[in-house]
């Protein structure tokens, strides 16, 4: 046998050798290396886009936007209001109600017209006459007026009735005593209904002059006394449109007092004006006569 294939051999042994002395053990971990948990990217899946489906509809049957149903909000819009306001209760006022006189077999004198039963207590008719229909012109009066400025369209029933008077300014009116008529004429300057009334005189002698409940007048004021302070006492809807007087005591004075064919009262007052009072209590004007 030559030298190479021995050597041959003797290499083949040595490796046979090698390969007897190491274990199959399976892999071997050379370095612990964690690995990062990644999420695996989706697969597209191309796919052929669909051809849109055109449904045949007719501008008839539009729907406007305006016409769709919207959707339900979650939540609801309040419009605030304002409360109701309160209706004011109206005060019922007392008012006199006047009783027409049965006629008589005599012409009273309708200056002096005397109480009349059946009357609200305090309440005296207002002085009217028989209204002639058409008033009786000036020019043809039989008696003249007791004032020139300014002269009425129509004639004096009769003379002109000169009597005691008192007269007294309030804070919303006046109050004007005739003594031979035995009643107080009331004039407020409110625009309310009735804007004069008369009420019968009912004070006499010994009746206390003033009231200590009425005591609190305000300042520059005072509360009135003996028979006007006696009617503002008692008539609480004379004194609340009155208000308070302005001057401590009443003004005595001679006053006159005509009534004219039309049925309006004139009534001489203490600075030389008239009042003239409508017939049915809705106006009453005063005349710079002197």
């Amino acid at each position: 046998m030559g030298k190479r294939p021995f050597g041959i051999l003797v290499l083949m042994c040595l490796l046979a050798a090698c390969a007897s002395g190491r274990a199959n053990t399976g892999p071997q971990l050379v370095q612990d290396v964690p690995l990062e948990l990644t999420t695996p990217a989706p697969t597209r899946i191309l796919t052929a886009t669909p051809s849109p489906i055109v449904i045949p509809v007719s501008t008839s049957q539009l729907i406007s936007p305006l016409q769709g149903v919207t959707l339900e909000a979650s939540f609801v819009l309040i419009t605030p209001t304002l409360p109701p306001s309160k209706t004011p209760t109206l005060t019922p006022t007392q008012t006199g109600t006047f009783t027409r006189t049965p006629p008589s077999t005599f012409t009273p004198d309708p200056l002096l017209a005397p109480p009349i039963s059946g009357l609200p207590p305090g309440v005296v008719p207002i002085p009217t006459a028989i209204i002639a229909n058409p008033p009786v012109a000036v020019g043809s009066c039989s008696v003249n007026w007791f004032f020139s400025n300014p002269v009425p369209t129509v004639c004096p029933l009769n003379p002109p009735l000169v009597s005691a008077g008192s007269f007294q300014q309030f804070q919303n009116g006046v109050m004007l005593w005739v003594g031979q008529q035995d009643a107080i004429y009331v004039l407020y300057d409110s625009t309310t209904y009735p804007r004069w009334q008369v009420f019968n005189d009912t004070y006499t002698e010994g009746v206390p002059d003033t009231d200590p409940a009425f005591d609190n007048a305000p300042p520059s004021t005072w509360q009135p006394r003996r028979g006007f302070g006696l009617l503002w006492r008692s008539q609480s809807t004379a004194r609340d449109r009155l208000g308070w007087s302005i001057v401590e005591l009443e003004m005595p004075f001679t006053t006159q007092v005509q009534i004219g064919s039309d049925g309006v009262i004139y009534l001489l007052e203490p600075r030389g004006g008239v009042y003239a009072l409508m017939p049915d209590a809705s106006d009453w004007k005063r005349y710079e006569s002197f």
